[in-house]
């Protein structure tokens, strides 16, 4: 059976997406020992990493690594359970993008530098909630314009609501999806019912949990935001606002060449919806970015769902003008512009940028056999 061209491009991003995982699989950093305990949390058990403190507010992985931990180590659970979510995630980019730009060239360009972008690397398969994050937000969107919610029955509301109630209790980021379905909602058709249920279903799921498990997300807002942020980065307004700057670029690269794309691409899409998408994606994004007073890339990167999918159609775009102009045809005669050029110069440009990425972070490599641990993380704090 002859496999069709967007069925060879997912096994391609597939084998692309496990080789970065499993080169930068399990790693331990600082965070990770609370997250084991809140895995043994759901087991009943102590554990020398300590409490689980705000940790809990973000039960889904580890309840999801605690199952696996009867079979396998800890460190190792949450390595399993993040993968998944990795190439879920990286395969979900593709029909994303594809379900905005309606063609195959961006879904591969944008699926194939997510699954490489620096966080990626960093914290994708780590023992911690970020993928899981990044993985609801971008299915919380990707299901919001895929049901056209803004016109769906209730019933599919309070579906989509459901969803973005599990989402938040994967990681509190996943509010970032919750803004845009109701900014979405209220700028497509002003129904203020399915915005009301879109809101209130995963507010109170997700203030409900708080509540069984006695942790409060005024206290962790305070200790684990502002607190953390006034000790680790005392900065005046206008250093924020350069520190967040350089840290979404970093987000999206060691250099912005994506941001540039992104750019070019925005500048080339002009149906009306599809820039009411992705200015609800910014709303969205930016409410979370600026309302955490930590400034780190792993809370910039959630502007993916839109920087990607652009940087796909900003790419046909370099592509175009480089290629097709005049001086290319009387200075390269032999040049042939077919689908085979333009899919090797999109290779050529993902090569380049995961080589960078893969350089920048070569000293977090972490092997399944030798996985990466922070110095300042003790041994015996991963049981």
């Amino acid at each position: 059976m002859r496999l069709s061209t967007d069925k060879l491009m997912l096994v391609g991003l597939f084998v692309f997406t496990l080789a970065e995982a499993l080169t930068h699989y399990g790693q331990v950093y600082p965070d990770s020992p609370g997250y084991f305990a809140a895995a043994h949390f759901f087991q009943s058990r102590a554990t020398p990493a300590g409490q689980p403190d705000f940790r809990l507010l973000r039960p889904v992985i580890p309840l999801l690594a605690s199952l696996l931990n009867y079979f396998l180590n800890i460190r190792t659970s949450f390595a399993i359970v993040n993968l998944v979510f990795w190439c879920a995630g990286a395969i979900l980019m593709f029909y994303f993008t594809k379900l905005l730009t309606n063609n195959l060239y961006a879904p591969l360009f944008s699926s194939l530098v997510f699954t490489s972008a620096i966080p990626m690397l960093l914290f994708a398969d780590a023992a911690l909630t970020d993928m899981g994050g990044y993985f609801f937000i971008l299915l919380c969107i990707y299901l919001v314009i895929k049901w056209d919610i803004p016109r769906a029955t209730i019933t599919r509301v309070c579906v989509m609501a459901l969803v973005l109630g599990v989402g938040i209790l994967v990681r509190e980021s996943v509010a970032c999806a919750l803004i845009f379905a109701v900014t979405w909602t209220l700028w497509s058709t002003r129904s203020v019912t399915r915005a009301a249920t879109l809101f209130l279903i995963p507010l109170a799921i997700s203030l409900g949990w708080s509540y069984a498990v006695g942790i409060s997300y005024a206290a962790w807002y305070t200790q684990g935001g502002v607190a953390y942020a006034a000790t680790n980065q005392p900065l005046t307004p206008l250093h924020k606002l350069l520190r967040l700057a350089g840290n979404i670029q970093y987000s999206f690269g060691r250099y912005p060449e994506i941001l540039l794309l992104g750019a070019l691409g925005l500048w080339r899409n002009h149906e009306k919806n599809s820039l009411r998408i992705h200015i609800s994606i910014w709303v969205g994004a930016f409410a979370i970015i600026f309302a955490w007073p930590v400034i780190d890339t792993r809370f910039t990167f959630i502007l993916f769902p839109s920087v990607f999918p652009l940087a796909g159609l900003g790419l046909e775009e370099v592509y175009r003008i480089v290629f097709r102009t005049k001086y290319i045809q009387e200075t390269w005669p032999s040049f042939t512009d077919s689908v085979i050029s333009q899919y090797a110069f999109l290779l050529f440009v993902v090569a380049a940028y995961a080589l960078i990425t893969n350089v920048v972070l070569r000293h977090y490599v972490s092997l399944p056999w030798m996985p990466y641990t922070d110095p300042s993380v003790k041994l015996s704090s991963i049981a």
